[in-house]
């Protein structure tokens, strides 16, 4: 139904002839740690009797983390309260709780990333699982990189390239020809999946297979 009422603006429109970065597209499982640093009058207690929370002690405070998949908060399945759903994602949870000191590092924000490795899509051969953060301005080699004593499992999506838009098709193919002909860049050996194309501009990311990228995923799968 049109809305008379209320009204509604036709949104900016961001310029194609921007930056945009190209990274590789890990087959993974999509995870997010929430992380927020207390106020001095916030009762901790409140958090650390709650399901799914950590709570941090640091030198500047008091921190609480959680972690999410892409569509719901997760907690440790070793806590598990409701035997109706599964709490966790491939461990995900349990790993941010393992971790939680150390993560914090990252600092307040929500930091998002692929999960991925042992049993999670194709698995890449490995026995073990990471976190790749996607964003590579802060975290990659050309920003701040990860923070001192960061968990081995913590990487950052590899960066491929950097263009404007008048680039991009061509930039695309030459990365995709890349990742089929040498493999993963993230894991050596293995088979890569694709890349996802942000716009630094409109903060919006697209993602190119290199199979099946005409077909819908569930059917694709």
């Amino acid at each position: 139904m049109t809305n008379i009422t209320d009204f509604t603006p036709w949104p900016k429109i961001p310029r194609f002839n921007r930056e945009f970065v190209i990274t590789e597209k890990i087959d993974g499982t999509n995870a997010q740690v929430a992380i927020r640093k207390l106020a001095a009058h916030e009762d901790s207690s409140r958090f650390m009797n709650a399901h799914g929370y950590n709570v941090v002690a640091k030198e500047d405070g008091l921190y609480v983390l959680r972690a999410g998949s892409r569509k719901r908060w997760i907690a440790p399945n070793r806590q598990k309260l409701d035997g109706t759903e599964a709490l966790d994602n491939f461990g995900f949870a349990a790993w941010v709780a393992d971790n939680a000191s150390a993560l914090t590092n990252l600092g307040e924000g929500t930091h998002y990333g692929e999960w991925y490795g042992r049993s999670i899509q194709h698995g890449y051969g490995m026995t073990d699982r990471k976190l790749a953060l996607f964003n590579t301005t802060r975290w990659g080699p050309a920003g701040q990189g990860l923070p001192e004593g960061s968990p081995p499992e913590l990487t950052v999506v590899p960066e491929l390239a950097r263009v404007r838009g008048h680039l991009l098709n061509e930039t695309i193919r030459d990365c995709m020809r890349l990742l089929r002909t040498v493999g993963s860049a993230a894991e050596t050996g293995a088979k890569a999946e694709g890349v996802v194309i942000y716009s630094v501009e409109s903060r919006t990311a697209y993602k190119a297979l290199l199979e099946n990228d005409h077909l819908p995923k569930a059917v694709a799968a």
